[in-house]
C-alpha cells in the first residue's frame, strides 16, 4: 500500500495499541496473545464518521496532486489519532473517514475513546490546515459518533473487515447535521460517556432516511480529573453483615434441628450468590449436604434440572449410559447414600425417579401426568428426608426468577413436607421478578432476605481492595456513583480505574465492562466460553469438550482454569457453571446469528444421536436454530427443513411436560413451536390443542377457549375428524366450567358421536366421562347416570381400570346429589380402591375428599373433618391447588355448624383466596357458602349481604346450578331476609326438581323463609315432601306448627334434635323457642323457662349474634322484665316469627339492623 497513512490502517495490538504485522499471532512489542477475527461477529461498537469541509472548494484552485498530498498529510494526523485511542480505521471514502471503537476488540470506555479522538482530530487538523500557507479557506471537520449493535467481519471476496448496520447510517446522518468544526454524538453515546465529556442537548431531531426521531447532542469539551491508583489485592467478601450473621443464626438452628427457609434477592450483579457462598463455607456442622443447583433462563434445561442436577451429581451418574447400568449403580447408591435397605419398595420407585428424570423410560411414563408429578415430589422429599437423618441437608437454589413455576410448587412442598427435618431451603432470585416465593405463613422459619446496595464505606472497602494503595475520594466518588453500589459494578470499574491510569473515564454499561473483559482472553478461552454459552447456563465439562472437538478447537483446562480464574465461569467436579448470566448473555450475543444458528442445530443433531438426552434440552437448540433462521434466512450446513423438525420436537417436548404436570412448562413450549408458523397444518393443530389442554389444566379459560376454537376451524376445514372431536371435547369442559351445560352438551355430544364413527374408543371413553360428569352439574342426574353408565361399559371392555375409576367417581357424585348417600359411599370406595392399586394418589384424593362431603351431609362432623384434613395435606404434596380450597371450604362449613365462627371465618377466606386465584368460579360459590352464614353469625351483615349479591352474580354464570341460589338463601334466611329467602328458596327448589337431585335442605331453608314471611302453613307442607328428617328440618318444623298453634310437635321435636349429635347450635336454639312457647301456651311456666335457659345457654355459648338476639328477643315477649339489648341484630324476618310464635309484636325499643 503506497499511502502515507498506510501504516495507521493496520491491526493495533489490544494489550499496547501499537501496529501489529499481518498475520502475527504475538504482539512484538508486548507479547500479547492476538486474537483472531472471527469472520463475523454482533458487536456494541461506537461509530465515527469524519468529512472534511472545505475539499471541494479546495480541488477547484489547486492542482489535483498537490490536493491529494494536502488530503494524504491530513488524512495521516487523522487516522494517526483514531489508532491512538484505540479505533481502527474501517474505511477512507474520499474526503470522509470511518472508524470503529469496539471492534475488533472491546474497551471497557469505546464511547468514551471515539469522542475524546474526534476531539483530537479537530485540534490535529487545526494544527495542520495553520502549517500550509497555501490553503486560502480553512479545511475543517463535521463529526458524527453513535453507539450501538452492528455486524462486523470481512466482505465476501476481499480482507476489508467492516461494520454494517442502521448505527453506522445513523453515525453519517449526524456528520452531516453537525457543523463544521463540531461533533454531534447520538442519545446511546451520550448515555455511555462519562462525566469527562461535556456536551449539551441539541434537540430530538429527524434523521433522514429513518422513521424515529434520534436525540442529538453536541460536545462542547471535556473536563479532566487527576486520579491516584493503587496496585491490586485479593478481593475480600464486603459488607453484608447483617446478613451474614442472620443466616450463620439460622444454620445454626438447622444443626438443632429446625428447618428453615431463606430467600436472598437483589438486582443483577449484587452479590447474592457470594453472600450464600460465603455463609455455606462456613456451615456449622462437617456432617450438611449441600445440593446446589442454578436456574437458567429461556428454557434451555428441563424444569427439573436445578434438582436433578446436584442429585445426578452427587449420585454419580453419566446420563448417557446405558439404561441396565444406570438402574444397577442408582440403586447401589440409593442405599450407600440415603438408607435404603435392599428390600424396601421405595427404593424401586426412587431408580423409575431418577430414570423419569434423565428422560429415560420408567414405569413413571405409565402414570397419569399429576400421579406421575406427585410422585416425584414425593420421592424428592422421601430422599432428602432419609438424607436429613445423617446430617443437615442445604438445598441452595441460585437464579430462581427463571425457575417453572413446578419447581417453585415443588419448593413449596419441600418446604411444608420437611417443616419437621434439619433442612436448609435457600434461594437467591432477582428483585424485579414476582415470584410466588418464598412459602407465605406456612413453614415455622421464613426469612426475607432482600441486598441494598453497598453503602459509601463498604464501597470504598470494595474499591481499596481493587487498587490497593490511597485514591482520590473524587475517583470512589465516581465510581460509587456510576455503580449504584452493585458489587460487581463496582469491582468492574475499579479494575478498570487500576489499569487505565491515564483516564478517569468510567463505563456507563456493564455489557462494554464484560465485552472489554471477554476480549482479553486467550483465544482459547474465548472459544470455550463461546461455546458454553450456546450451550446453556451450565452443563458438563465432557459436553463443553465434545463441543470443542467437534468445532475443531483446542480444549484443555488450561484453558478451562483461565476462565475459572476471571471468575467468568464456576468449574467443578465434571460440570461448569456461568458465574453469572450477564457473562453468558455478552457472550453469547457477540456470536452472529448465522453461527449460533449452526451451532444450535449441531447440538440438537448431537443430542438426538446420543442416547437419553432430554427432549426438552434436544427441542431448545433445534428451536433456537429455527428462530434464527427466521431471522436472517438459510444458513449453510444447517437443513432446510429446521422449523418443521423443530415444531416437532417442541411439539413430543410439550406432551411430556403435560405427562409430568408441568403445565406452565408445557404451554411455553407449545407457544415456542407455534411462534415458529409450521407449515405443517396438521402438527399446527395438535400444538394447539396441547396449549389448549395446558391451559385448561391451568384455569385460563380464555386461552384455552380461542385456541381449542382456532384447533376446530382449522381441523373442520381439514375434514381431520380425529382433532374435531378432541377440540369439541375440550370446548366441552370449558362450557361445563364456565356454566354454560347448554353449550357443553352440544359440544361433547358432537365429540361422541365423532368418536363413535371413528371407531376410536379411547377418545370415545374420555368424552363419555366428561359428558356424563357436566350433567352432574346443573344437568339431568339421570341423563349423568346413564352416560356414566356407557363409559363404565367402555372402559371394561377395553380394560381400562383408571378410566373406570374415574367413572365410579362421577357416578358417586350423582348418587351423592340424588340423596343416597349409601350408593355414592359404595362408589366412592370401589374408585378408592382401584386408584390405590393403580397408585393414583391424586384420584385417591378426589374420592376421599367426595367422601368427605357424603359424612359431612350425614352430620357426621369429625369423620368429615378427619378426611378432609388428610385430603387436603395430600393434595398440598401432590401441589393441587384446587382441593385444598374445596377443603377448607368443607372444614369452614364444620367450623360454622359447630360454633367455632373465627376459625371458620379464616377458613372460608383462605379458600376464596384459593379459588379466585385460580379463576374456579364454582369455587368461589363453594368457599361462599360457609362464608356468608359465619359473617351474618358475627354480625357483619352488610358484609353478609354483598356476600349475596356476589353469589346469585356468578349463580347466574351457571344457568340452572342450584348450588348459588342454595348459598344465598340460606344466608338470606339467617339474616331474616324472609322475602329474598323465599324467592331464592324456591329459585334453588326447582332447579334441584329438575336435575332429580335431593332438595330437603333447600326445602327446609324455604319453609323457614315462610315463617319469616308469616306463612306456616305453606312452611309444613312445604316440609311434608321431604323424604328424611334432618334436625335442621324438625327445628323448623316446631316453629312452624307452633306458628300454628300446634303445640305439642314442637316439644317432640325438640327432644329428636337433641338427642341427634348431628344437630347444629342453631337447629337447637330454634326448636328449644318454639317449644318454650309451645309449653308456656300449654300453661307449662317452668318448663318453659328450662326450654328458653336452656336456649340462651346454646346461643350464648355459640357466640352468633342472630341466636343470641332471636333468643332475648323471644324471652322479652315471654318473661315479664325480661332484660334485653338497645341494638337487635335481628332482621325483619324474624321478627315476624317471634310475633306468629307469641302473638304479641317485639319490644318496640328494639330496633332492627
Amino acid at each position: 500500500m503506497d499511502l502515507p497513512y498506510a501504516d495507521g490502517l493496520m491491526a493495533s495490538c489490544a494489550s499496547c495499541s501499537l501496529p501489529l504485522p499481518e498475520g502475527a499471532r504475538f504482539c512484538p512489542s508486548c507479547g500479547h496473545e492476538v486474537s483472531s477475527v472471527a469472520a463475523e461477529e454482533r458487536r456494541v461498537v461506537t461509530v465515527l464518521f469524519a468529512d472534511l469541509v472545505g475539499y471541494t472548494a479546495l480541488s477547484e484552485h489547486l492542482d489535483p496532486e498537490r490536493v491529494k498530498r494536502l488530503i494524504d498529510g491530513s488524512f495521516k494526523l487523522l487516522i494517526d489519532d483514531i489508532n491512538t485511542f484505540g479505533g481502527r480505521v474501517d474505511k477512507v471514502l474520499g474526503d470522509g473517514i470511518l472508524a470503529l471503537f469496539g471492534a475488533p476488540v472491546a474497551h471497557e470506555d469505546d464511547a468514551d475513546r471515539a469522542i475524546r479522538a474526534a476531539m483530537q482530530m479537530h485540534e490535529s487538523l487545526a494544527g495542520f490546515v495553520a502549517d500550509q500557507s497555501v490553503l486560502e479557506a480553512p479545511l475543517q471537520l463535521r463529526v458524527g459518533v453513535n453507539t450501538g449493535e452492528v455486524l462486523v467481519g470481512t466482505v465476501s471476496g476481499t480482507t476489508d473487515y467492516t461494520a454494517m448496520g442502521d448505527v453506522v447510517n445513523v453515525a453519517s446522518r449526524l456528520q452531516t447535521m453537525a457543523p463544521p468544526g463540531g461533533i454531534f454524538i447520538g442519545d446511546s453515546t451520550a448515555s455511555l460517556a462519562s462525566s469527562e465529556i461535556v456536551r449539551e442537548l441539541v434537540d430530538d431531531v429527524e434523521v433522514r432516511g429513518r422513521e424515529q426521531s434520534e436525540r442529538v447532542w453536541r460536545i462542547t469539551g471535556r473536563q479532566r480529573h487527576i486520579p491516584v491508583i493503587g496496585s491490586r489485592s485479593d478481593l475480600p467478601f464486603v459488607g453484608r453483615t447483617a446478613q451474614s450473621e442472620l443466616l450463620t443464626s439460622i444454620m445454626t438452628m438447622v444443626v438443632n434441628g429446625r428447618s428453615a427457609v431463606v430467600s436472598v434477592s437483589g438486582e443483577a450483579g449484587s452479590g447474592k450468590t457470594r453472600l450464600v457462598n460465603e455463609a455455606l463455607a462456613a456451615f456449622p456442622s462437617s456432617d450438611v449436604e449441600i445440593f446446589a443447583g442454578v436456574c437458567a433462563p429461556f428454557g434451555e434445561t428441563n424444569v427439573w434440572a436445578p434438582i436433578a442436577t446436584p442429585l445426578f451429581r452427587r449420585l454419580g451418574l453419566d446420563p448417557g449410559a446405558p439404561a441396565d447400568e444406570l438402574r444397577e449403580l442408582t440403586r447401589a447408591k440409593g442405599a450407600e447414600l440415603y438408607g435404603f435397605e435392599d428390600d424396601d419398595p421405595v427404593l424401586e420407585r426412587f431408580v423409575e425417579g431418577i430414570m423419569h428424570l434423565l428422560g429415560r423410560p420408567s414405569q413413571l411414563d405409565d402414570e397419569s401426568r399429576v400421579q406421575a408429578r406427585g410422585t416425584l415430589f414425593a420421592l424428592i422429599v422421601e430422599g432428602i428426608r432419609r438424607r436429613s437423618r445423617m446430617g443437615p441437608v442445604v438445598l441452595w437454589l441460585d437464579d430462581l426468577q427463571w425457575a417453572d413455576v413446578l419447581l417453585i410448587d415443588l419448593l413449596h412442598r419441600l418446604a411444608r413436607s420437611l417443616a419437621d427435618r434439619p433442612v436448609l431451603i435457600i434461594t437467591a432470585q432477582r428483585d424485579e421478578v414476582d415470584l410466588d416465593w418464598p412459602p407465605a405463613a406456612d413453614h415455622p422459619i421464613t426469612v426475607r432476605m432482600p441486598l441494598d446496595p453497598l453503602s459509601r464505606p463498604e464501597a470504598e472497602r470494595l474499591i481499596s481492595a481493587v487498587l490497593g494503595q490511597e485514591f482520590e475520594p473524587e475517583l470512589a466518588g465516581n465510581i460509587y456513583e456510576r455503580s449504584g453500589g452493585n458489587p460487581l459494578f463496582l469491582t468492574e470499574l475499579a479494575e478498570l480505574a487500576k489499569s487505565n491510569p491515564s483516564s478517569t473515564a468510567l463505563p456507563g454499561s456493564l455489557r462494554a465492562v464484560i465485552a472489554a473483559r471477554l476480549d482479553r482472553l486467550p483465544s482459547g478461552a474465548r472459544a470455550t466460553l463461546d461455546n458454553a454459552a450456546v450451550l446453556g447456563a451450565s452443563g458438563r465439562l465432557d459436553s463443553l469438550e465434545h463441543f470443542a472437538v467437534e468445532m475443531d478447537q483446542d480444549f484443555s483446562d488450561a484453558g478451562l482454569g483461565v476462565l475459572a480464574d476471571d471468575g467468568l465461569l464456576e468449574v467443578g467436579d465434571g460440570w461448569w457453571r456461568f458465574r453469572t448470566d450477564v457473562v453468558r448473555e455478552v457472550a453469547y450475543q457477540t456470536l452472529t446469528k448465522l453461527v449460533r444458528a449452526q451451532r444450535h442445530a449441531g447440538i440438537a443433531s448431537a443430542m438426538l444421536a446420543a442416547p437419553g438426552m432430554p427432549i426438552d434440552q434436544v427441542a431448545h437448540h433445534a428451536a433456537s436454530a429455527a428462530e434464527l433462521i427466521a431471522d436472517i434466512g438459510p444458513v449453510p450446513g444447517v437443513v432446510p427443513n429446521m422449523k418443521e423438525q423443530a415444531a416437532r420436537l417442541l411439539r413430543d417436548a410439550a406432551q411430556r411436560s403435560l405427562e409430568v404436570g408441568a403445565f406452565h412448562q408445557a404451554q411455553t413450549i407449545t407457544t415456542r413451536a407455534l411462534d415458529l408458523d409450521p407449515e405443517g397444518i396438521e402438527l399446527a393443530r395438535e400444538l394447539l390443542l396441547l396449549r389448549a389442554e395446558a391451559e385448561t389444566e391451568r384455569r385460563q379459560s380464555d386461552q384455552a377457549r380461542s385456541d381449542a376454537e382456532d384447533a376446530l376451524e382449522a381441523a373442520v376445514a381439514a375434514g381431520d375428524r380425529r382433532h374435531e372431536g378432541m377440540a369439541r371435547r375440550l370446548l366441552g369442559v370449558l362450557s361445563q366450567r364456565d356454566g354454560d351445560l347448554l353449550d357443553a352438551r352440544v359440544e361433547l355430544d358432537l365429540s361422541i358421536a365423532i368418536f363413535r364413527d371413528l371407531g376410536d374408543d379411547i377418545e370415545l371413553a374420555a368424552s363419555l366421562r366428561d359428558r356424563g360428569f357436566a350433567e352432574v352439574f346443573g344437568g339431568s342426574l339421570a341423563d349423568a347416570e346413564l352416560i356414566l353408565g356407557k363409559a363404565e361399559a367402555l372402559s371394561e371392555l377395553l380394560d381400562d381400570r383408571r378410566g373406570r375409576a374415574w367413572v365410579r367417581q362421577h357416578q358417586a357424585w350423582v348418587a351423592f346429589l340424588s340423596g343416597d348417600p349409601r350408593l355414592a359411599e359404595t362408589r366412592l370406595h370401589l374408585a378408592a380402591d382401584e386408584f390405590d392399586e393403580l397408585g393414583d394418589r391424586f384420584g385417591l384424593g378426589w374420592a376421599f375428599g367426595l367422601l368427605a362431603y357424603v359424612r359431612f351431609n350425614e352430620r357426621r362432623f369429625e369423620e368429615a373433618e378427619e378426611i378432609a384434613v388428610r385430603v387436603r395435606l395430600e393434595a398440598l404434596e401432590l401441589g393441587d391447588l384446587w382441593a385444598p380450597a374445596m377443603m377448607d371450604s368443607l372444614i369452614a362449613s364444620i367450623r360454622l355448624w359447630t360454633s367455632r365462627f373465627a376459625e371458620s371465618e379464616e377458613l372460608s377466606r383462605r379458600a376464596l383466596a384459593g379459588f379466585r386465584e385460580i379463576g374456579d368460579k364454582f369455587g368461589v360459590v363453594q368457599a361462599l357458602a360457609p362464608r356468608l352464614r359465619v359473617l351474618a353469625a358475627l354480625g357483619r351483615s352488610h358484609e353478609a349481604e354483598r356476600g349475596i349479591e356476589e353469589v346469585l352474580s356468578l349463580g347466574d354464570s351457571f344457568g340452572d346450578l342450584a348450588f348459588p341460589a342454595m348459598a344465598a338463601a340460606g344466608a338470606a334466611v339467617h339474616l331474616g331476609f324472609g322475602e329474598r329467602a323465599v324467592v331464592i328458596g324456591e329459585l334453588a327448589l326447582d332447579r334441584l326438581t329438575k336435575m332429580g337431585a335431593d332438595g330437603t335442605e333447600s326445602r327446609t331453608t324455604l319453609a323457614l323463609g315462610l315463617c319469616q314471611v308469616g306463612r306456616p302453613d305453606e312452611a309444613l307442607a312445604a316440609l311434608l315432601e321431604s323424604e328424611r328428617p334432618t334436625p335442621y328440618g324438625l327445628a323448623v318444623h316446631a316453629i312452624a306448627a307452633a306458628m300454628t298453634e300446634d303445640f305439642a310437635s314442637p316439644v317432640e321435636d325438640a327432644v329428636a334434635v337433641w338427642d341427634d349429635p348431628g344437630a347444629s347450635y342453631l337447629d337447637r336454639v330454634l326448636v328449644d323457642v318454639a317449644a318454650a312457647v309451645a309449653l308456656q301456651r300449654r300453661g307449662d311456666e317452668p318448663e318453659a323457662l328450662t326450654m328458653i335457659e336452656r336456649a340462651r345457654y346454646t346461643s350464648n355459648h355459640a357466640h352468633d349474634v342472630v341466636a343470641k338476639a332471636f333468643v332475648s328477643c323471644a324471652a322479652s315477649t315471654l318473661v315479664e322484665d325480661e332484660p334485653h339489648g338497645a341494638i337487635d341484630h335481628l332482621g325483619p324476618g324474624w321478627h315476624r316469627v317471634i310475633e306468629g310464635l307469641t302473638g304479641v309484636e317485639p319490644h318496640p325499643q328494639l330496633s332492627t339492623v
